[in-house]
């Protein structure tokens, strides 16, 4: 049965194109949504600068759950939603997929469901195998309009990454959307499609959106990450309403994959983790040597 509090309580069906992911509208009960949007921790209470244009800032678990400025229903519901059980719940929905991705880390779900989990910045890694958390997390109001950040792929030791939006009801901005993402055809599936990046970055030219996901009230999305998990979030039009979501995010200590530019001139390097730990970090060491 699932959590009052899980964000994942009325997930079903992953959505495998372009990869795997979740995306679920009215995620919570209404009752429960209202009193968690009414009661949203004050920038104050979480030493948020508010002010700068459309600038993104994050209030960690660790500092929530500890917080006792924060409202106590928050401070439950960020708890569970860092938790194990909440943990757990993922594996349940992305298991199959998470195999088929990287089937020498995780080559049966034994292997998955047998995973410790700690909250980020509290617990360490060798104790834990993933370290996880929801972060309270927002976007300044834009006094200019812009994309707080374009099209991406996350950092390879993130093993799912996920939004939680609350917008406010009186947020009649336009913008502010997730962009789910593949490279255009002509690269798809091909190894010549990591030239394509800059950093964790891929110029728009290079990619078709798949679906957009509406900054809207109430609505969850979620995915696992790999190098083809391309997302980014639209323009924000001029507005005085900051952008307010929480941000889930599950990290893994030896990365799931790499990418990092040699330099501005030279294209990124790949390395897949299909090779031998060792031999990868002798190559990523190596590259970081040339790019010093």
């Amino acid at each position: 049965m699932a959590h009052s509090l899980s964000l994942l309580q009325r997930a079903t069906d992953v959505v495998r194109e372009p990869y795997p992911h979740i995306i679920v509208e009215n995620a919570l009960p209404s009752g429960l949504y209202d009193e968690l949007a009414e009661s949203f921790p004050q920038p104050s209470a979480m030493e948020v600068d508010p002010t700068g244009n459309n600038r993104r800032w994050d209030y960690p678990a660790r500092k929530v759950v500890d917080n006792r400025s924060i409202p106590e229903l928050w401070r439950r519901f960020i708890a569970y939603n860092s938790s194990q059980e909440f943990f757990n719940d993922i594996v349940a929905l992305f298991q199959d997929s998470i195999i088929a991705l990287y089937p020498d880390r995780f080559p049966e779900r034994a292997s998955l469901q047998g995973l410790k989990i700690g909250m980020r910045d509290l617990d360490r890694f060798g104790r834990k195998d993933v370290l996880i958390e929801s972060m309270i997390s927002g976007n300044t109001p834009v006094t200019a309009a812009s994309s707080v950040r374009t099209t991406h792929v996350d950092a390879g030791n993130k093993l799912f990454s996920g939004l939680f939006y609350m917008r406010r009801p009186d947020d009649t901005s336009t913008g502010g959307d997730l962009t789910i993402s593949r490279v255009i055809e002509r690269y798809r599936g091909q190894d010549e499609r990591f030239t394509l990046f800059t950093g964790p970055y891929v110029d728009d030219s290079h990619v078709e959106v798949v679906r957009t996901v509406p900054y809207a009230a109430n609505t969850l999305v979620l995915f696992i990450n790999s190098l083809d998990s391309l997302h980014g979030v639209t323009v924000r039009s001029e507005t005085p309403h900051p952008r307010l979501f929480v941000n889930l995010v599950g990290e893994v200590d030896d990365r799931l994959y790499r990418l990092y530019g040699m330099d501005n001139a030279k294209a990124p390097h790949y390395v897949p983790n299909t090779l031998p730990r060792q031999i990868r970090r002798k190559l990523v060491n190596f590259g970081r040597a040339l790019a010093a």
